[in-house]
């Protein structure tokens, strides 16, 4: 968005009246490496013109590849807890499934949403970008015309317009409205996944899930071992407050999972369990 903005901002300097007959880097003098662009001010404009469609085709494909990631990371977390993932292909690690494998797995047998039917189409949609020169193809077509009525409407609320191509084999019109919309469908997705996952796992499941996460992203603190603090407990006598390895995991826990509510003692045992 940054990128974007910049880009207008520059568009703009540039289309002032009495440039053209200026080259950019003596319109944009003191922006830094504004002399690397050594074109006309009218030829800048355009560059800069169709730097949102150009950085639309860069981000679609990194939101869902993140995407793709996530949901990898999160069918991997859920095979400690047999029966809850069904395997696609036998023999083969979930992060080497194709994502039509992993989308169906991520439902965990319930029926698709509005959500899972545009991830379908935005997957496609990169997958067009990085296999196809960002040429619009029949199948991609194809899905987007075999949405549910529901899915367009939508896609079509957050872009405020339908997926928009001239003809087969050429790029498409994406813009910024198209990464909102991606940004979108990935964040419902990644909400109905949770809602889901909270039905599947009971609350010692749940605690392992987090001590799983934690211990990877932090593995040099979730080892650890030092003692916590000694407190008075208001009389006269002290009390010594669980390790600062379990307030940790604790935080953490309160970060990434607060809506769960854990609490110190379910932590403490699924850490104890999984140490």
């Amino acid at each position: 968005m940054a990128l974007s903005i910049g880009a207008h901002l520059a568009e703009r300097e540039l289309s002032k009246t009495g440039f053209d007959h200026l080259r950019a880097p003596e319109v944009l003098a003191g922006i830094a490496r504004a002399n690397r662009l050594d074109v006309t001010a009218t030829k800048a404009k355009e560059v800069f013109r169709s730097t949102a469609s150009d950085l639309a085709f860069l981000a679609i494909p990194q939101i869902v590849a993140n995407y793709m990631e996530l949901m990898v990371g999160t069918l991997e977390e859920c095979e400690i807890f047999p029966g809850i993932v069904r395997a696609h292909k036998k023999g083969y690690a979930i992060k080497d499934w194709n994502a039509q494998d992993l989308r169906k797995a991520i439902r965990f047998t319930e029926q698709m949403t509005v959500a899972d039917f545009l991830i379908e189409f935005c997957v496609k949609l990169r997958n067009s970008i990085m296999h196809g020169a960002g040429r619009v193809d029949p199948e991609l077509v194809k899905i987007w015309e075999r949405l549910p009525p529901a899915a367009k409407a939508r896609w079509k609320g957050i872009t405020g317009r339908p997926f928009t191509y001239e003809r087969i084999n050429v790029r498409p019109m994406l813009d910024w409205v198209e990464v909102k919309a991606t940004l979108a469908v990935t964040k419902e997705s990644a909400a109905e996944i949770n809602e889901r996952l909270s039905r599947k796992l009971s609350r010692d499941q749940w605690a392992m899930m987090v001590v799983n996460d934690y211990r990877r992203v932090s593995p040099r603190r979730f080892h650890s071992s030092s003692p916590g603090k000694l407190i008075s407990d208001g009389v006269n006598s002290e009390a010594r407050l669980p390790e600062r390895a379990l307030l940790r995991l604790h935080s953490h826990a309160t970060a990434n999972y607060y809506s769960l509510g854990m609490t110190l003692d379910e932590l403490h045992a699924a850490r104890s369990r999984g140490v």
